[in-house]
């Protein structure tokens, strides 16, 4: 996959097919276009085009707030090659670029720099200044640009699920993981550095795992105790997470800690990749520190039957 960056053109091409949109968390509706892009670029011996932007354009044109991503730029650039995309085009999306019309962005971007043949928008998809440019923009304007275009429906994605990147985040953030994977079609994930923690877990006979996540930007998961899975060194092991402030503890920092089942190597400075499976409970505060313990045997109990039945079921 070749990555390329607003500044340059594409020499001509047999065929081009492109689709627009930053695409974060890649989940199933984006799969569905990527899809339908790289079928159709391949059908025609062609290359397919990811036009993308960076920052987040949320985080641009409000200051007041930060969206947090659901993909790190490495898993997305990664993700993406995977999937088979030939070109991605990225946009440094500026509060310039954001006053851009929905007309001078076609010319500008589809017609002169990228020379397309076919343009592919998701249901929902709207570009240019105040969203004015969507399907139905092009549909009655169709005759002023050589391109072809077309819509993927929301019933060619899914029939019971309105699937959109902030329906995903709201849903992480509230600590539905289980709808939140529906929507992405994969365990919700981020890599992690293992820290020095205070060893207090392993006072309480469940050694814990301190993580840094690598990406600051990257969501994390309203806190809570959650079952999840961990890749080290390319294995995968079960694991409970806690995310929070340990306030039986009197901790004041928001951490994250994993216990590992069936795992006793030392971890320091390791990266490794955290995936999310399903919240069990709200972080609380115990009387005692014996309360505590009995609390996350219960923890342990149910998160390893939890594994098994998606063991059996994966």
């Amino acid at each position: 996959m070749k990555i390329i960056n607003d500044q340059s053109s594409l020499p001509h091409s047999k065929y081009s097919i492109a689709t627009i949109g930053y695409f974060d968390g890649i989940h199933l509706g984006h799969k569905k276009i990527l899809s339908e892009l790289i079928s159709q670029a391949k059908q025609n011996n062609g290359q397919s085009i990811l036009i993308t932007f960076w920052p987040h354009p949320r985080n641009v044109l409000n200051k007041n707030t930060h969206v947090e991503l659901l993909l790190s730029n490495e898993e997305k650039i990664k993700n993406l090659e995977s999937l088979g995309v030939d070109i991605l085009y990225i946009i440094e999306f500026t509060l310039q670029f954001s006053k851009i019309d929905a007309h001078s962005f076609i010319e500008t971007y589809l017609v002169d720099k990228l020379n397309i043949d076919k343009l592919i928008l998701g249901y929902n998809h709207c570009f240019g200044h105040k969203r004015q440019g969507n399907y139905l923009f092009l549909k009655k304007n169709k005759k002023k640009y050589r391109f072809d275009i077309q819509e993927i429906q929301k019933k060619e994605i899914s029939s019971d699920l309105s699937i959109s990147s902030s329906a995903i985040r709201e849903n992480i953030r509230s600590g539905n993981l289980l709808d939140a994977n529906k929507m992405l079609g994969y365990r919700y994930f981020f890599k992690g550095k293992v820290i020095k923690g205070d060893g207090i877990g392993k006072k309480l006979g469940y050694p814990t795992a301190n993580i840094e996540p690598l990406d600051t930007s990257i969501l994390i998961p309203k806190n809570g105790v959650y079952v999840g899975e961990v890749v080290i060194d390319d294995k995968l092991y079960g694991c409970m997470i806690n995310i929070g402030i340990r306030p039986t503890v009197n901790g004041k920092e928001r951490r994250i800690e994993l216990h590992i089942f069936h795992f006793k190597s030392m971890l320091y400075d390791k990266i490794i990749i955290i995936k999310f499976i399903k919240k069990m409970r709200d972080e609380r505060k115990f009387i005692n520190i014996e309360e505590l313990k009995n609390q996350l045997k219960k923890d342990e109990l149910e998160s390893l039957k939890l594994l098994k039945n998606e063991k059996i079921r994966n």
